[in-house]
């Protein structure tokens, strides 16, 4: 009897503790007049969405079903280790994948139609993009016009398709193995034929290729990298970016993953600002007040050529860090901080920062006051490092005691 009561109160105990399920995004199911049919849409949106009056470049994932998942992880890893900002997803299902991902194509055998059942739509999906899904998420979410695609095999053709047919629908193109075995008139053009203005050509393109040596596909895209570099090489007046990148440790069922991670970081490649951490690289600059300046007025540019707001906080963060390591500019490094926390006011990291060069400058109750609003904001949020901010400002009363006891 004794050991029956002890097993319902330990089942009981545990019927305590609740358990909330982990979500990583939502549905929503949308119907294209264009595609005459219903589509399911899987959306991730960045932390503090909710809360931010901001808005977020947006990744539009074809073949989402396999690629939802690992995708979320992906963005979620690089936005925490600086490398990329924060980003909505969306997620595109399938319906009749072969039809919405291939181009029209009279030089199809009829082995590789029979193989592919209905095909030949891709330029009636891209329709159904831009004139329909774009703009009905640029609508609903806190959407910036900053749009990039991940396509691979089927997605990655048309991703291909779609920057020569109407380069302009998206900023960013990620294309993993493109099927480039699939014929098409079009995407077999020289670039000088397709793009005749080459001043207006504004994109980025990022194309990775699998262990595929075999048929016409690893020569196509060979080919087409060609291309790109050509043209790039060849023109200085286009805003073109390309990178190739050969996997051949994966898989075409593999190369999905990989691709989004290198495509992303290279895509936000210009955010990595490199500050001057040396006297020289300093004084090449202006000064230190010429390098703070500089450094706002790189990510004013760049917010303006991605169509959001690109932080500068990571980067005058650095400069301030590099002022204090260097005794004669140690002084400036209150002016690099105090900057950060004038963009944003409601930043714990930024106070904190700031009241860590104050005390090093000496001026310890500034240090203090920002300390102590550091920590309210802290306390405010979920961080789990908030016991940090609580020392340093501990840590500051007792030195601050101590000096007065002298």
């Amino acid at each position: 009897m004794k050991f029956k009561l002890l097993i319902g109160l330990f089942l009981l105990s545990l019927s305590n503790y609740s358990q909330n399920a982990i979500t990583i995004g939502e549905t929503e199911t949308v119907h294209s007049e264009i595609l005459e049919e219903d589509r399911i849409l899987e959306i991730y949106l960045p932390e503090g969405y909710g809360e931010s009056d901001k808005t977020y470049p947006v990744l539009y994932l074809l073949d989402s079903f396999y690629n939802f998942s690992h995708a979320v992880g992906t963005v979620e890893y690089l936005q925490l280790n600086r490398l990329i900002p924060d980003m909505i997803i969306i997620g595109i299902r399938n319906t009749n994948r072969n039809r919405d991902l291939s181009p029209d194509s009279p030089e199809l055998s009829t082995e590789e139609r029979e193989r592919m059942g209905a095909s030949g739509e891709a330029h009636n999906f891209m329709a159904f993009l831009e004139k329909e899904l774009i703009p009905h998420i640029e609508k609903t979410y806190k959407a910036a016009p900053y749009r990039v695609i991940f396509g691979h095999s089927l997605g990655g053709l048309f991703n291909v398709y779609t920057f020569h047919k109407n380069p302009e629908l998206f900023d960013a193109y990620i294309t993993a193995s493109p099927s480039l075995w699939y014929p098409n008139e079009l995407i077999s053009q020289e670039f000088e034929n397709v793009f005749k203005t080459p001043s207006e050509l504004s994109a980025t393109f990022y194309m990775s290729l699998a262990n595929e040596n075999k048929g016409k596909m690893r020569g196509n895209v060979l080919k087409l990298s060609g291309e790109f570099n050509n043209y790039i090489n060849t023109h200085d007046e286009t805003d073109l970016r390309f990178k190739y990148e050969p996997m051949p440790e994966e898989s075409h069922g593999t190369v999905g993953l990989p691709s989004i991670f290198s495509g992303l970081r290279f895509i936000f490649e210009p955010t990595q600002y490199e500050i001057p951490r040396t006297k020289e690289e300093i004084m090449v600059q202006g000064g230190p007040e010429a390098a703070i300046q500089n450094t706002v007025t790189y990510f004013d540019e760049l917010t303006e050529k991605y169509k959001f707001e690109v932080t500068n906080e990571n980067a005058l963060t650095d400069l301030g860090y590099a002022f204090l390591r260097l005794e004669e500019y140690k002084e400036y490094s209150v002016n690099a901080f105090k900057a950060n926390v004038e963009a944003r006011p409601e930043s714990y990291e930024a106070y904190s920062s700031l009241g860590m060069a104050y005390e090093e400058n000496g001026e310890l109750q500034k240090a203090k006051a920002h300390y102590e609003k550091a920590l309210s904001l802290v306390m405010e949020t979920d961080d789990p490092e908030w016991e940090f901010y609580k020392a340093d400002l501990e840590n500051l009363k007792r030195k601050m005691e101590a000096k007065a006891n002298k």
